[in-house]
């Protein structure tokens, strides 16, 4: 997201100075050339296999590396068309519609959202959809030659006098107007990210959440530039206010005034849904309040606001990033929301109603001053009371008498936020335990109590299809030599043996750094050898010598929403097999409550001429053990015949079993690097 809103600011730098040329002959000829530059290059838009990473760089420089080399000029044109199209149409006879050139193309923007993970992903592999985009390009270039050369473009008497009473109406553009150009896209923008990152970080992170997101944030762009009566200022303030209360005091409010609210994810969904709307509204409705009616600013304008965008990202991605242990930006995006919320209040009711859109705020508070105290009283008590449900640095203690949670550890870097927490019962502290979180994902729990210190809990308990597994490799009493994809707490270090060798291959240095303090079944590992692999786990198992060959490869990064595709396609498990023993065992952790990964291992299995079961096991409270689901490959006859697979057991109201759970889909298409596609295995 940050490497595409930056690239647009610079997009706009361009068309801002572009159009500053007083020649058209020259804004034409360089703007084709540009086009033409693009075009060559649209042609072969995926990455060179030379661009692959070694897994030693830093990852965001490397990512937006990557994205430079491969659409860096395409999408550095795309951006500037939208302001040197609106610039050469104001003109034109049609100027007084200029801005709704801008609605039209967010239209398109989010027609090419909704159609890529629907139209064109399921069904056509990387390489198609990159040949058809670079003929598309090539057409954009044709459809803008004429619209560059200015054929058939021409300005009327009338325009020209329309144009400059319009000027003449308007007053001066000021240093205070471009602020609130470059504030109020930074607001929208920041409160995108941030809800993005809510949403899936501490609710639900299914992949499709970026579809809507981002589809909610360009749905205003369209509402409010295509013309003003989408946007009500009032409403819209009122009811992003609302909308806020309602979403942050979800908890709070009900208990408060003792009420019972049940909700749940979805209704949380669509909550951070709601007020990500209102609050988009709200930014980009005032925005178009304050757009020159002097088109000589319209390249300024757009410019401000696009660098008010990258702000909004850069502020996330590059500090927040690096200086919050939690995701402050959230309350802080808030904040400025009621800010700005009361603000269009305080204009609205507290002003007079023939005020002009860009009239001052010292006009506006004088206008009636007995008003603006009561606008500003009730500002005062929402903000507050705001500050307590939201309590973002966690100044309220909610008492338990059973037990104490306890927050040992956070952390957050590129990769996201990990955490530890420990809850402890004072009657009763055999039952204390430790919980490794990656975001809101639990993966990784560990009792505290001596007796039960080093018994595997979450997923990996003795009934699981992992536990299964290493139990039955463990009856020949020979050496093992494992690799785990996926460190997480290092539970699955307590199926090691004095004889055997793990090796663990992990992307992110704080899980590393975290499991190692705060856990200790790496340091009490019975394994005569343990190394941890920092870094991709493609990238190093691809680099590993042939003579590294494994009896068990555990693949263990797909819990979460956004699952690392690169692990699951054909050539991923053609690296596994590479490495893995004549009658070794690949065993898939498929738990996951937003995809259905099933399909996706099996066509793999079949591809590599392995056989395979699925196992599925019902939570165990008393045992820490969470529901979880395996799907593991091999050889191994015996062991197949053993242990014939076992799904989940389907109830009816009555709790009486009535069938069991199939989740195959027949007829999925094989993932390779060159295809993928979410949408036909969510659940």
């Amino acid at each position: 997201m940050l490497f595409f809103q930056c690239v647009l600011c610079a997009g706009y730098v361009y068309a801002h100075v572009l159009t500053r040329m007083h020649s058209r002959q020259w804004q034409a000829g360089i703007h084709i050339a540009l086009l033409l530059l693009g075009a060559v290059l649209a042609s072969t838009i995926l990455p060179d296999a030379n661009w692959k990473p070694t897994g030693e760089e830093a990852p965001a420089l490397q990512v937006l590396l990557i994205l430079g080399a491969s659409v860096g000029v395409p999408y550095f044109c795309l951006a500037t068309t939208g302001p040197l199209v609106q610039h050469w149409f104001s003109h034109t006879e049609q100027t007084g519609s200029v801005y709704r050139l801008y609605a039209l193309s967010n239209i398109g923007s989010f027609a090419a959202l909704l159609s890529f993970p629907y139209l064109f992903e399921p069904w056509f592999d990387l390489q198609q959809i990159s040949n058809w985009w670079g003929w598309g390009f090539g057409l954009f270039v044709l459809l803008c030659l004429p619209i560059a050369l200015g054929w058939g473009q021409k300005t009327s008497e009338h325009q020209t006098v329309q144009l400059a009473q319009e000027i003449q109406n308007q007053s001066e553009v000021t240093g205070w107007m471009r602020m609130r150009w470059l504030f109020l896209p930074a607001l929208a923008s920041l409160i995108f990210i941030t809800a993005t990152d809510q949403v899936g970080h501490n609710i639900a992170p299914e992949p499709s959440l970026w579809i809507a997101t981002l589809g909610l944030y360009l749905l205003t762009f369209v509402l409010t530039f295509d013309h003003p009566r989408w946007y009500r200022p009032a409403l819209t303030a009122v009811l992003t206010m609302a909308a806020l209360l309602v979403t942050t005091g979800r908890k709070e409010i009900p208990t408060l005034f003792n009420l019972e609210w049940d909700y749940g994810v979805s209704e949380m969904r669509l909550m951070h849904y709601a007020l990500l709307f209102l609050v988009c509204m709200m930014c980009h409705g005032e925005l178009f309040r304050q757009r020159p009616r002097n088109t000589q600013y319209l390249t300024e304008f757009y410019l401000w606001m696009s660098i008010g965008g990258a702000f909004g990202g850069l502020f996330v991605s590059l500090f927040a990033t690096n200086f919050f242990d939690e995701y402050h930006e959230w309350p802080i995006a808030l904040s400025l929301s009621i800010v700005l919320a009361f603000a269009v209040l305080r204009r609205e009711w507290g002003g007079s109603n023939r005020l002009p859109p860009d009239a001052s705020t010292e006009a506006a508070w004088t206008a009636h001053p007995t008003k603006q105290a009561w606008v500003g009283a009730a500002f005062v008590t929402f903000f507050s009371f705001f500050m307590f449900i939201e309590d973002p640095f966690e100044w309220r203690v909610s008492p338990n008498t059973d037990y104490v949670s306890v927050a040992l550890d956070q952390s957050r870097n590129f990769y996201g936020t990990v955490a530890v927490a420990e809850r402890q019962y004072p009657k009763h502290p055999e039952h204390n335990y430790r919980t490794f979180y990656s975001g809101q994902i639990t993966h990784g729990l560990q009792f505290q109590s001596a007796e039960k210190r080093n018994q595997p809990a979450t997923y990996y308990g003795p009934q699981s299809g992992v536990g299964e597994t290493f139990n039955y490799l463990h009856q020949n009493n020979q050496p093992l030599h494992v690799g785990l994809i996926g460190l997480g707490a290092g539970t699955l270090a307590s199926y090691a043996r004095e004889q055997d060798r793990f090796d663990y291959f992990e992307i992110n240095p704080e899980v590393v750094r975290v499991a190692q303090k705060w856990f200790d079944n790496l340091s009490t590992i019975k394994a005569r050898d343990l190394r941890i692999i920092l870094g991709d786990a493609r990238l190093q198992m691809e680099r590993l010598p042939a003579s590294t060959q494994y009896d068990v490869i555990v693949l263990d990064a797909f819990t979460g929403g956004s699952v690392p595709i690169h692990l699951l396609t054909q050539e991923a498990f053609q690296i596994y097999k590479s490495h893995l023993k004549p009658e070794g065992f690949i065993i898939v952790h498929i738990t996951n409550a937003y995809l259905n990964l099933y399909p996706v291992v099996k066509a793999q299995a079949e591809q590599l001429g392995l056989g395979y079961r699925n196992k599925f096991q019902d939570l165990d409270r008393d045992n820490l053990v969470n529901r979880n689901q395996y799907f593991i490959m091999t050889q191994d006859a015996t062991y197949l015949k053993k242990y014939p697979s076992v799904n989940r057991e389907l109830l009816d109201e009555q709790g009486k079993v009535i069938g069991v759970e199939n989740r195959d889909r027949p007829g999925l298409r094989l993932w390779t690097d060159q295809f993928s596609s979410m949408h036909q295995i969510q659940w």
